[in-house]
């Protein structure tokens, strides 16, 4: 084919396409066209527990035994908070993969574990592992402690 045709070819396919309706579905994920999230990988769930376990855990303890013996907000709790405030996946993974990725005071979207258990270091993770993980986190169901439940409706109601 030469020249002549292949820009024959994609004038036709562009004039057919742009009478059709925009994709509502793909319009609302695209929030940021150059946006880091939009080629993450999709972990496993053996990758992501192995992940939490190693990383996230020792601070963020599903097995904590009480709300005064955890050292930073169980992750359910976390995940609440970003879901209700960034309920987009992309701008959930965005937002909670840059505060993780270099957390301050300042930009911390919780401000009560921040004042009680101070700003959570910073991760040995790098910034795709981050946006991995925070992708699983908003896709899956997070363990948490058994009391969090019953502590979350006293602080927050249902």
């Amino acid at each position: 084919m030469n020249k002549i045709h292949i820009i024959g070819l994609f004038s036709t396919i562009f004039l057919f396409s742009c009478g059709n309706e925009p994709n509502k579905d793909i319009s609302a994920v695209n929030i940021n066209p150059n946006s880091e999230t939009q080629n993450i990988t999709v972990i496993s769930n053996e990758v992501a527990l192995d992940r939490l376990s190693n990383n996230c855990f020792a601070c963020h303890n599903p097995n904590s035994e009480s709300h005064d013996d955890i050292l930073a907000p169980p992750l359910a709790g976390i995940k609440h908070k970003y879901k209700k405030h960034y309920p987009n996946e992309q701008e959930f993974i965005t937002q909670m993969t840059e505060f993780v990725d270099s957390p301050t005071k300042e930009e911390a979207l919780m401000k009560g574990p921040v004042k009680r258990f101070g700003v959570m270091p910073k991760t040995a993770l790098s910034k795709k592992e981050v946006q991995e993980l925070v992708q699983y986190i908003y896709n899956n169901e997070i363990e948490s402690p058994e009391w969090f439940e019953e502590h979350f409706e006293e602080k927050h109601g249902k």
